[in-house]
């Protein structure tokens, strides 16, 4: 898959002139009795032959910097394992795709650690060297359940915070037709921060957006942390061609995901969002909010798990 060549980050100012790049990523199981995460061969994706007709997506930004960083990722694992997927006894969870964004370099052992991820979920990517800022970065973990066809990243050119999008492309069944299989993308990303990243916030998701519309893939979503804080972000998502999943607007606080749990000198506000590319065939449920005053708790301490809440949210493949 080629880097869009229509879009261009020349004209934005920045310290850093690395063109955008796609690096192609190799999701990875646990393999007990090798004790080590292995690539998913293209044997094992061929061999699987139940594709759901609808998953559960999750997006959530667990905060590189906030202190703590192992105990609020094993918060935000066990009220994902236990609250949302219930699997308190460590059970498979339905058809899913988990997209976490700043997953701080210390943490990323600890998910890899996890015998509930261990045992049910293939992760992309599993270490540092792909991320752009070695620091913190985005990683997909997707239920063993779907075939994932293949991944990808993309990390921005003129990035000057290191950030990417992670794709997985992943089979779905038609609910009323038993042999036709289709292929959706499912994009995990975080975009430029802060005023000074508002030109850059929307050729980033416009570079995303045309992955969704590549030649063997019906579609997708886009979700994560679209730091939306100024006026000029409200128009993200149709600049991009996507459409919104969440219909209230954005002043509704029922949508709110930030800025009750620390953060900033921002107001509250919508800043995780799930967009998709708006085609026939499928659909995604409007996101609710999760992990709302969640906390760490291990001995004395008490701490946010993160300073964002996650959203949930079902892509559904129609007849």
């Amino acid at each position: 898959m080629p880097v869009p060549s229509s879009l261009s980050y020349d004209s934005y100012e920045s310290d850093d002139p690395r063109p955008t790049l796609l690096v192609t990523l190799h999701p990875k199981y646990f393999h007990p009795e090798k004790g080590a995460w292995k690539h998913v061969s293209r044997r094992k994706i061929e061999e699987q032959k139940h594709h759901p007709s609808s998953i559960k997506v999750v997006t959530w930004n667990i905060d590189f910097q906030g202190q703590y960083v192992e105990e609020r990722l094993d918060a935000v694992l066990r009220h994902l394992e236990t609250n949302i997927f219930k699997c308190s006894s460590g059970e498979a969870p339905e058809p899913c795709c988990i997209m976490l964004q700043e997953v701080h370099q210390d943490a990323l052992p600890y998910l890899l650690e996890d015998p509930w991820v261990r045992d049910h979920f293939v992760v992309t990517p599993v270490n540092t060297d792909k991320w752009p800022d070695p620091r913190y970065g985005n990683v997909t973990l997707v239920s063993r359940s779907l075939a994932v066809v293949q991944a990808h990243i993309v990390r921005f050119g003129h990035s000057s915070m290191g950030r990417t999008g992670v794709m997985v492309d992943i089979k779905f069944k038609k609910p009323s037709a038993a042999a036709e299989e289709i292929t959706l993308r499912l994009i995990n990303t975080h975009l430029e921060s802060l005023p000074i990243g508002a030109g850059y916030r929307p050729l980033q998701l416009q570079c995303l957006a045309t992955f969704l519309k590549e030649g063997g893939i019906k579609g997708g979503l886009i979700a994560g942390d679209m730091n939306t804080i100024l006026s000029s972000d409200a128009d993200l998502a149709t600049e991009a061609g996507l459409k919104d999943a969440w219909r209230k607007g954005d002043r509704d606080d029922s949508g709110f995901t930030w800025g009750y749990q620390g953060g900033g000198e921002f107001p509250a506000a919508r800043l995780d969002r799930v967009f998709f590319l708006p085609r026939k065939g499928y659909k995604v449920d409007e996101p609710k909010p999760i992990g709302v005053g969640l906390k760490a708790k291990k001995g004395s301490l008490k701490s946010w798990a993160s300073d964002h809440y996650g959203l949930e949210a079902t892509l559904r493949v129609l007849r």
